[in-house]
């Protein structure tokens, strides 16, 4: 294997394996909602605002962030934030109030708030804008083996080792981790430092480019990108896919456990085979651009498109849930939800590195999740008064789906066109 090849596979496998650690330390507190619920006596709407502490901290992070980011590199950003977020999970495992709880899941938040955007912006120097679709479809399938692997692996700790232990345990694996990305992690800059003879006229042009894009105003260009339409798309799109994700990402285990009534045991295995489909829609996201690419279709219009089918059909999916009351019929509509609405997150993370330049994808990228993210600190609030009122989650699905009919409009009227530098 050539050196560039194998850095490519190098970068792909590690940003998987990080986002794979990202959604288990994420998942942990959702995983772990009953028994902390009981012993730290807290009421659900509690729960659900302890839940959205990490996604409010996530969000109003992501704005700074994607400046820092696209000033730093996605080695340094992702690696320190890597290990920062794996200290708070750490840390999660001695608290003992809950006004400490919050402010761990707030450093959570903080911690895991670059990863996205780096991961992005590493996909976009590593591989060329036609060829994204398919190493962010893998990377992107972590936000859905994260959350399969959770309920079995996280019970199985819990159950042996307590949820602080849990908490303990997954959090060191990622300072463990961490240490691997810093040591054997190279960026392209590196690459073509130590690889000079394997640096060809367009990679060595290319780095060239994005090096003088970021050199005028690294701010001036973060501002003007609220004055395209294909932003503010790319926000209210992204709302809608949050919004559903988070939704089933904090409260999925609690659903199956308080509408069915299944255990523990029953209740992980069911949520991991729902986020085996949604892992099916990330791959299938990225193979069906690249195809639709390779048909002449537009790297825009062949995002663009999916998105939008993946949010409506999640939507679809949703709404007999708030209705159906066969075990059976539910969970075939939330692995058919979970495959359409992470095909759609995917795809959305494609739609970012493939709208703006290198130099700027981590921007765009940081304002992206930002939308998201503030839907999504909505999400688990929303549903956990739900439940507290009215006894049920079926209110809380129909708003998801509302929610996610609304977001496939903002894509659709205003996501047009791509985003160039205004030196550009």
């Amino acid at each position: 294997m050539n050196p560039l090849k194998k850095y490519q596979t190098i970068t792909v496998t590690f940003l998987l394996l990080i986002g794979i650690i990202n959604y288990l330390d994420r998942s942990a507190l959702s995983i772990a909602n009953t028994s902390i619920q009981a012993d730290m006596q807290i009421s659900p709407s509690e729960m659900g605002v302890l839940l959205s502490a990490f996604s409010l901290a996530y969000a109003f992070a992501q704005l700074p962030l994607g400046l820092i980011i696209d000033r730093l590199g996605s080695k340094i950003a992702l690696g320190a934030s890597l290990v920062i977020w794996s200290v708070a999970q750490t840390a999660t495992g001695l608290v003992n109030s809950f006004a400490g709880f919050m402010g761990l899941r707030i450093a959570l938040g903080l911690g895991e708030a670059p990863m996205f955007p780096s991961a992005a912006k590493a996909l976009s120097e590593w591989f060329d804008a036609e060829k994204r679709g398919t190493p962010t479809g893998i990377v992107w399938s972590s936000t859905c083996i994260g959350p399969c692997l959770a309920p079995p692996v996280l019970t199985i700790l819990m159950i042996n080792f307590g949820w602080r232990g849990m908490f303990i345990i997954t959090g060191v694996v990622g300072v463990l981790v961490g240490i691997c990305w810093f040591a054997f992690y190279k960026s392209k800059a590196e690459y073509l430092a130590q690889y000079p003879e394997a640096g060809t006229k367009a990679i060595t042009e290319s780095v060239k480019v994005n090096d003088e894009l970021a050199k005028p105003s690294v701010f001036a260009n973060w501002v003007d990108l609220f004055k395209h339409k294909s932003t503010w798309g790319a926000i209210l799109g992204f709302m809608g896919v949050i919004y559903m994700l988070w939704l089933q990402l904090t409260w999925l285990p609690g659903y199956f456990e308080r509408e069915h009534g299944l255990n523990l045991y029953k209740t992980a295995w069911l949520v991991s085979l729902a986020y085996f489909f949604g892992a099916v829609g990330t791959l299938t996201a990225g193979r069906l651009c690249d195809w639709l690419v390779s048909k002449g279709v537009s790297n825009i219009n062949s995002r663009k498109s999916l998105v939008i089918t993946g949010l409506l059909l999640a939507a679809i999916a949703s709404l007999p849930l708030a209705l159906s009351p066969s075990l059976t019929t539910c969970v075939v509509l939330l692995c058919i939800a979970l495959f359409s609405i992470n095909m759609a997150s995917a795809t959305a993370w494609m739609i970012v590195n493939t709208i703006v330049e290198t130099n700027r994808v981590a921007s765009f990228g940081s304002i992206q999740n930002f939308g998201g993210y503030i839907a999504g600190s909505i999400a688990p609030i929303v549903t956990g008064y739900c439940i507290e009122y009215t006894g049920s989650f079926s209110i809380a699905f129909l708003i998801s789906s509302i929610v996610a009919i609304s977001s496939a409009l903002a894509y659709f009227l205003l996501l047009k066109n791509p985003i160039l530098t205004q030196s550009a």
